[in-house]
């Protein structure tokens, strides 16, 4: 067992340093900051973005963010920070704004402050306007902020959370 889990986390180890060597990137500014996105600098496309916000993920952003490690600058102001993690967690985000629930989601609620009483009402307004929020496959996570300030601005309960 403890052989299987050594192999498991030295192949990882592996992969992310063979990534490192063979291909330096960056998926553009928007997946954030960490580890993943130090690999990728230099590098653009979807699959970049993807291997990197991935790898940010696997090596807890959040953690680095707070901290303020691997390129992370946890004195950034909120309206950075949730750039970077909408960017960085943009699929996941999404997925939890069409079912209007989650981790995500939920983190996503922490960085824009809103407050316990309206977390549902949140959750279930980004359900609600999810096709507004993302009107095409394509839609970018700078879009999409953009779409939620706006929804939000229009709604009485929630307009506070509106940035800017």
């Amino acid at each position: 067992m403890i052989r299987s889990i050594r192999n498991s986390v030295l192949a990882t180890f592996v992969a992310i340093a063979a990534i490192a060597v063979g291909a330096p990137a960056l998926a553009d500014n928007d997946i954030g900051c960490g580890v993943g996105t130090m690999l990728m600098e230099g590098n653009s496309g979807v699959g970049y973005k993807i291997l990197g916000s991935s790898t940010n993920g696997i090596t807890f952003q959040s953690i680095s963010i707070t901290f303020g490690l691997v390129n992370c600058n946890g004195q950034d102001t909120v309206t950075a920070q949730i750039d970077h993690f909408t960017g960085s967690n943009f699929d996941r985000l999404a997925s939890d704004m069409a079912t209007g629930k989650g981790e995500t989601l939920a983190a996503f609620q922490a960085l824009l402050e809103v407050a316990p009483q309206d977390r549902e009402a949140f959750g279930s307004f980004t359900q609600a306007h999810f096709a507004t929020l993302f009107p095409t496959s394509g839609t970018t996570a700078g879009e999409m902020l953009e779409n939620l300030d706006r929804l939000l601005r229009e709604d009485a309960r929630l307009r506070g959370y509106a940035r800017g």
